[in-house]
């Protein structure tokens, strides 16, 4: 059995590197892609110096348990977002106080029940937030392959952190003032 596939690894490994040069750690809320992330993340020896844990919130029931969510937000609950996604974020960054934070929730393959919804298949919503700055982002694969759309949701996901890892490693003034890795994390918006 391969895993993680070679490009998870290839992602991991860079994404291991920055965090470990700057002491910073990693937190993750996955849904759809249902612990791959988390999976990938940790097949990486050492990587308890920098991978903080992560929660997998698939249902509605385990988000009010487990991501700050309230009995009115899953009464207003229509689906994945990007809104959804930075709050996932957001929310486990002041659970975790780690560095950065990445969520994912979307629509691996079709909802029962819900026509809306199957127009969506495939489309994911990520959620960074960080020390300086908290960003969405919206991939789609075109696909209605459950299992192929979580691989694909897994890998976008690494991607789209390795670029803000490597956007906020040229930016030298997020790393002038070194924030402490217990520091409690300011929410903006």
């Amino acid at each position: 059995m391969d895993f993680p596939p070679k490009k998870a690894e290839q992602l991991v490994k860079r994404i291991s590197e920055l965090l470990k040069s700057r002491q910073e750690t990693i937190a993750v809320t996955e849904a759809a892609c249902g612990g791959l992330l988390s999976s990938y993340l940790v097949s990486v020896p050492g990587a308890s110096e920098w991978f903080d844990g992560g929660t997998l919130v698939y249902s509605l029931k385990s988000r009010l348990k487990l991501s700050g969510w309230d009995s009115k937000d899953i009464e207003n609950y229509t689906g994945p977002s990007a809104n959804v996604a930075l709050r996932l974020a957001r929310n486990l960054r002041l659970e975790l106080g780690s560095t950065y934070t990445l969520s994912e929730t979307g629509y691996a393959s079709s909802v029962q029940n819900n026509p809306e919804a199957a127009s969506k298949t495939g489309v994911v919503y990520y959620g960074i937030s960080g020390p300086h700055r908290d960003l969405c982002r919206t991939h789609t694969t075109g696909s209605d392959d459950r299992c192929a759309n979580m691989q694909q949701f897994a890998l976008k996901g690494l991607e789209f952190l390795l670029e803000e890892l490597e956007r906020s490693e040229k930016d030298p003034e997020q790393h002038k003032k070194k924030k402490a890795k217990s520091e409690e994390p300011t929410i903006n918006g």
